[in-house]
């Protein structure tokens, strides 16, 4: 299935379990460190092999077993990644972690015990462990944090290897194109960027802010083009003065080849 490679995500219920705390956006919930949640990671490949252990106890859907040391969990992969209509979000994370305790052998505050017993008063019901709207909004920012990193991560490395040359350089990402250049005039370096395809003013507002440390009110739009570097079709084109200290952090940030 396809959903097989994706990730397994803690939810916030899972995440209270372990106690743990809700680190910046920028961090995926399911790369945390905790052992459990580093298990949990082995479990799409063993179920891909039929390795897994089910929760027996769990029978409105299908839940299996995560255990490391004194911890342990359980985690599904959603019903609906199997629909040929899954929306974009259960595409990306079908496999969730619901929660978590300890192995306490022999005593009815074992995890899976107490387990047992929440679903019998919950009437059967495993849902309070499904994600929830605050688990898929964490999800939706981290995607918009990894975007961001990746566009200013391209539109870095373009510049870097202008400065090195002088020459112009384009990469492509989504249906976006960007290209670069960097070159020395009077003792400055002119920094032109130029974006094709991009309707969403925001999404040109994330390429310029992708520069560390360049005034937004030092860019300036050239319609028709500079010297050198004339506008594609639905090409727009700004320009800024680069300083001298942020064009040496991006040489270093970025070596090149």
């Amino acid at each position: 299935m396809s959903g097989e490679a994706k990730p397994v995500r803690p939810t916030r219920v899972c995440m209270t379990n372990l106690d743990l705390r809700v680190p910046p956006i920028t961090e995926s919930l399911s790369e945390h460190d905790h052992d459990l949640i580093v298990e949990a990671q082995r479990l799409p490949e063993a179920h891909a092999a039929g390795g897994v252990e089910r929760v027996v106890t769990l029978k409105d859907r299908v839940w299996f077993k995560v255990k490391t040391g004194r911890w342990r969990g359980v985690a599904t992969r959603l019903l609906e990644a199997d629909h040929a209509d899954a929306g974009p979000q259960v595409r990306a994370a079908p496999w969730w972690m619901g929660a978590a305790g300890f192995r306490r052998e022999g005593d009815p505050a074992d995890f899976y015990e107490a387990l047992a017993g929440a679903v019998k008063r919950e009437g059967g019901s495993s849902e309070k462990w499904l994600p929830a709207d605050w688990d898929w909004k964490r999800l939706e920012l981290e995607h918009a944090a990894a975007w961001e990193a990746e566009i200013r991560r391209i539109v870095c490395d373009l510049i870097a290897r202008s400065l090195r040359s002088g020459h112009v350089y384009q990469a492509e990402f989504h249906n976006y194109s960007v290209r670069a250049w960097a070159r020395a005039n009077d003792g400055e370096t002119y920094l032109v960027i130029g974006a094709e395809n991009v309707a969403d003013p925001k999404v040109f507002a994330v390429i310029i802010n992708a520069i560390p440390d360049v005034d937004l009110s030092s860019w300036m739009p050239e319609p028709n083009g500079v010297v050198g570097l004339n506008p594609g079709p639905g090409e727009i084109i700004w320009s800024t003065i680069l300083p001298p200290a942020v064009a040496a952090r991006l040489l270093d940030g970025y070596p090149g080849d």
